[in-house]
C-alpha cells in the first residue's frame, strides 16, 4: 500500500516538474523530453496496478483502460523520437495507430465497467442515455466540424486521419454522458472523472488538429491538456467501486438534463431550417436521434407517472367500497397526531348482525350492502373526515379538530344515516352499528393508544352499555380493568407467568385409586397474587389469546406428566380445550408433536371439552375429535348437563367420558330430582360405553350415593383440592404408598 501511495506522490511531483519546465521554456532538451515521455507512461502503468489488485469484472476494465494509456503513451513516445524533428510535420505517421488505439480500448473499459455497475437498466435509462450521448456528440459537432478545413499539403489518409481524433473524442465523451445517465444522473466520482479527462482530450485534440491544418506550430505547453486527461483518468480508476443503481435517480437531474439537451438539439434543427444555413448531416442526424428519444420518453415518463399514480390510489383505496383502507387511515391519523397540539376524535363503527347477512342471502349481498353502508355514511359526513373501511364490516373515522360533543354529534348523524332502509336485490335491510370513540388528547396522544381505546369503546357498544356511541372516556372500572388485564395478560404470557394446578380423579370403589389428575390454569400476577381462570379466560377469548394459553398449559402439562412417569407415576393429565382449538385444523398434529418431544404415550394425556364449545361448531368439532380419538387420546365431555344436552350429539361424539356438572352432584344428597338426573346420566353413560365422572364431590355422604349409582370416577374438593404440581406429587406418592400397604 504505501508503495502505491508513494507512486501516487511521485506522479505529482512529475507533473510539478513539467509545469515548471514548460513556465521555463526549457521543453526542448534531452531531460525534458524524458520527463514528458514519463509522465504519458506512468498513468497507464498505475492503472494498470490498480487492474492487478481489483478483484471481480472491474478488473477487466481497468486493464483495456491501462492498455489504452499504454498504447497512447507509446504512441507519444514514437512520436518524440522518430517524428518530432521532421519538417513538416507529416499528417500521418505510424505514431497514429498506438493514439487511436486508445479510444477502443477505453470504449470496452466503458462498457465493462457498466455491465458490472448495472446488471439491469431500465428502459427510461436507456432512453437518458441515447439522449445525452446523441445531443452532445451532435452539439459538440457543429463547431468542430465547421473547423475542419485541410491544409493544402495534406492527403485523404491525413485528413482522415486527424480527423479520427476529435470524432472520437465526441463519441466517447457523448458516450460517457450517456453512461451517467444510465446510472441515474447520480453524483459519481468515476463517471465525473473519466468525464472531466475525456474532456479536456476532446478540446486538446480539436484545437491541435486546427493548428496542425492551418499549419501553426502546436505550443509545447499545450501538452498539459493531455497529461491532465490522462492523470484525471487514472484517479478515476483508484476511486473505491460503489455501484449505482438505475432504478433510483436523482429526479431533479434526470428530468432537467434530457430536457435542457433535446431543447438545445431541437434549437439546432430550428436553427438550420429558419436560417437557411446547413449544419453538417452528421450533426443534424444526431440533433434528430435525440429529439426523438426525447419525445419517446416523455411519453414514457407520463405513462409511468400515470401507473404510479393508480397504483399510490390502490394502494391506499377499499377495494369493495371506494373508501380510504387501513394503510390510509394510519397513516392519515399520524400525520395529524404530528400537529403541533393536536386535537382529533378517532371512532371505530362495526356493523351489528353483519354475519348473519352473509350467511343468510350470501357474501355478494353482503359485499352490496357495504358498498351502499360505504357510500351513505360518505354523503352524511363533511369534507374535514376521513371515512375508512378497515376490513370485514368494520369502519374508521378520523375527524380532525373535535372534541367529545363535536365528534358526538358528526356520530349521531352517521348513525341517523344508516338507520333507513337499505335496498338490495332481494331483500331491504335496516342497518344497526356499534360506535367506539377515543379523543386526542384526552384518551391518548399515539396511534397505538387512541386505536386501542376507540377499539374498546366500540366491544362495549356491541356488548349493550347504550344504544348510541360510547366514548373511551366514559367507560366503567370494569372496562378499563379489562383493558389493562389484557394488556397485562399478553405480557403475562411472553414471561411464562401460567402455571398449572393439579385436582385428582379417583375410582368410586372402596381402594380410591387415582385415576388421573385435571390440569387447571392459574396466572402468578407479580402484583395481584394467583389469579383464577374465571378472572382472566373470557377475556383471552374475546381478544383471541386462548391458542397461545391452550399451548401453554398442554406444554406445561406434558413436561409435569413426564416429571411423573420418571417417578413411576403413570398418572394421566387432563386438559380442557377452547372454541379456538377446535377451529384449528392443526391442532392434533401439535398435540402429536409435544406427545413425541416428551416421550409420552397417547394414554398419558386426556383432553375435555365442553358442550357449549361442540355446538358453536359441531361439524368441525366433530372431524378434529375424530383425529385426536384416532391418536388414541382419550376425550371427555365437561360440564354435561348444563349446555345443549343434545341426545343427537352423544350418538355420534367420539368421547370416552361424560363429566357430570357439579350442580347436579352436590345436590344429589339432598334433591331427588337431581339424584334422579345423576342415575339417569351414568346408565346413560354406561349404555353408550362411556365412564362417568362426578364433579364437585364434597363429602364422604355424596361418595357413597356415587357408588350406588354405579358411577365410574369422582374429582372434588372432598377427596382433593386442587394444588401446584410439588404438592400434588407428594400428595401422589403417598396415596400411592398407602394403597400398596393396604394390598
Amino acid at each position: 500500500m504505501w508503495r502505491e501511495r508513494l507512486a501516487w506522490w511521485g506522479l505529482g511531483v512529475l507533473v510539478t516538474a513539467q509545469v515548471v519546465v514548460y513556465l521555463l521554456g526549457v521543453s526542448d532538451g534531452t531531460a525534458a523530453g524524458l520527463l514528458h515521455n514519463v509522465l504519458y507512461l506512468m498513468p497507464g502503468l498505475m492503472v494498470a496496478v490498480v487492474a492487478w489488485r481489483t478483484p471481480g469484472p472491474l478488473r477487466r476494465a481497468w486493464g483495456f483502460l491501462a492498455a489504452g494509456l499504454t498504447a497512447y503513451a507509446s504512441g507519444n513516445l514514437y512520436w518524440w523520437l522518430f517524428v518530432r524533428d521532421l519538417d513538416p510535420d507529416p499528417l500521418a505517421s505510424p505514431a497514429d495507430p498506438l493514439w487511436l488505439a486508445f479510444y477502443p480500448c477505453f470504449g470496452i473499459a466503458l462498457v465493462l465497467m457498466l455491465r458490472h455497475r448495472l446488471p439491469r437498466i431500465s428502459a427510461p435509462a436507456w432512453l437518458d442515455g441515447v439522449i445525452a450521448s446523441t445531443a452532445v456528440a451532435s452539439l459538440v459537432s457543429v463547431p468542430v466540424l465547421a473547423a475542419v478545413e485541410p491544409a493544402p499539403h495534406s492527403t485523404v489518409v491525413g485528413v482522415l486521419v486527424n480527423a479520427a481524433y476529435p470524432i472520437s473524442d465526441i463519441a466517447v465523451t457523448g458516450c460517457l454522458l450517456g453512461a451517467w445517465a444510465l446510472c441515474g444522473w447520480r453524483a459519481d466520482r468515476v463517471l465525473g472523472l473519466l468525464i472531466a479527462g475525456m474532456g479536456l482530450f476532446a478540446v486538446a485534440d480539436t484545437v491541435s488538429m486546427v493548428l496542425l491544418w492551418e499549419g501553426v506550430e502546436i505550443p509545447a505547453a499545450f501538452d498539459m491538456m493531455w497529461i491532465a486527461g490522462m492523470v484525471l483518468l487514472a484517479v478515476a480508476a483508484r476511486q473505491p467501486d460503489s455501484r449505482s443503481r438505475a432504478a433510483q435517480p436523482s429526479v431533479l437531474l434526470s428530468t432537467a438534463v434530457p430536457a435542457g439537451l433535446a431543447v438545445c438539439c431541437m434549437g439546432l434543427l430550428l436553427w438550420a431550417a429558419l436560417s437557411g444555413q446547413h449544419s453538417e448531416p452528421i450533426s443534424s442526424l444526431l440533433a434528430a436521434v435525440a429529439v426523438t428519444a426525447a419525445l419517446v420518453r416523455m411519453m414514457a415518463s407520463v405513462r409511468t407517472a400515470e401507473a404510479l399514480g393508480a397504483a399510490r390510489r390502490l394502494a391506499r383505496t377499499d377495494e369493495l367500497t371506494g373508501l380510504a383502507n387501513r394503510r390510509f387511515f394510519v397513516e392519515r391519523l399520524e400525520r395529524e397526531l404530528e400537529r403541533p397540539d393536536p386535537r382529533l376524535a378517532v371512532a371505530y363503527l362495526d356493523l351489528d348482525r353483519f354475519k348473519e347477512v352473509n350467511d343468510s342471502f350470501g357474501h355478494d349481498v353482503g359485499d352490496t350492502l357495504l358498498r351502499l353502508v360505504g357510500t351513505r355514511m360518505r354523503e352524511s359526513l363533511g369534507t374535514d373526515v376521513l371515512l375508512a373501511r378497515l376490513g370485514g364490516d368494520e369502519f374508521g373515522m378520523i375527524m380532525p379538530g373535535t372534541g367529545r360533543a363535536e365528534a358526538a354529534g358528526i356520530v349521531a348523524g352517521v348513525l341517523s344515516a344508516l338507520r333507513e332502509s337499505f335496498v338490495l336485490p332481494e331483500v331491504d335491510l335496516h342497518v344497526d352499528a356499534s360506535i367506539g370513540i377515543a379523543i386526542c388528547p384526552d384518551d391518548g396522544t399515539d396511534r397505538s393508544t387512541l386505536l386501542r381505546r376507540a377499539d374498546v369503546a366500540m366491544y362495549a357498544a356491541k356488548t349493550g352499555h347504550g344504544a348510541g356511541p360510547v366514548f373511551a372516556t366514559g367507560l366503567d372500572d370494569h372496562a378499563r380493568a379489562r383493558l389493562t388485564m389484557l394488556e397485562e395478560l399478553r405480557a403475562g404470557l411472553d414471561r411464562g407467568e401460567l402455571v398449572l394446578h393439579y385436582q385428582p380423579k379417583v375410582t368410586v370403589d372402596a381402594g380410591a385409586r387415582v385415576a388421573g389428575v385435571e390440569a387447571l390454569v392459574r396466572w402468578e400476577h407479580p402484583v395481584r397474587g394467583t389469579v383464577y381462570p374465571d378472572a382472566f379466560l373470557y377475556t383471552a377469548e374475546s381478544a383471541d389469546l386462548m391458542g397461545r394459553i391452550t399451548t401453554v398449559v398442554l406444554d406445561l402439562a406434558c413436561r409435569q406428566s413426564r416429571a411423573w412417569y420418571d417417578q413411576g407415576l403413570a398418572v394421566p393429565v387432563a386438559v380442557n380445550l377452547s372454541v379456538s382449538d377446535l377451529r384449528d385444523p392443526a391442532f392434533p398434529d401439535r398435540v402429536g408433536a409435544l406427545l413425541r418431544r416428551y416421550g409420552l404415550p397417547p394414554e398419558a394425556l386426556e383432553l375435555e371439552v365442553t358442550e357449549s364449545v361442540l355446538m358453536t361448531d359441531a361439524d368441525n368439532a366433530l372431524l378434529l375429535l375424530g383425529r385426536l380419538r384416532e391418536m388414541g387420546i382419550r376425550l371427555a365431555v365437561d360440564d354435561y348437563g348444563t349446555g345443549y344436552s343434545s341426545l343427537s350429539y352423544l350418538q355420534v361424539l367420539p368421547v370416552d367420558d361424560l363429566k357430570l356438572d357439579r350442580a347436579f352432584v352436590s345436590r344429589c344428597g339432598t334433591d331427588p330430582r337431581s339424584a334422579a338426573i345423576v342415575h339417569s346420566t351414568v346408565q346413560l353413560a354406561h349404555s353408550l360405553g362411556m365412564r362417568i365422572v362426578a364433579e364437585g364431590v364434597e363429602d364422604a355422604d355424596i361418595f357413597e350415593r356415587l357408588r350406588g349409582y354405579g358411577c365410574d370416577l369422582a374429582q372434588g374438593y372432598g377427596i382433593a383440592r386442587p394444588q401446584d404440581a410439588a404438592t400434588t406429587t407428594a400428595w401422589l406418592l403417598e396415596r400411592e404408598i398407602a394403597q400398596k400397604a393396604a394390598v
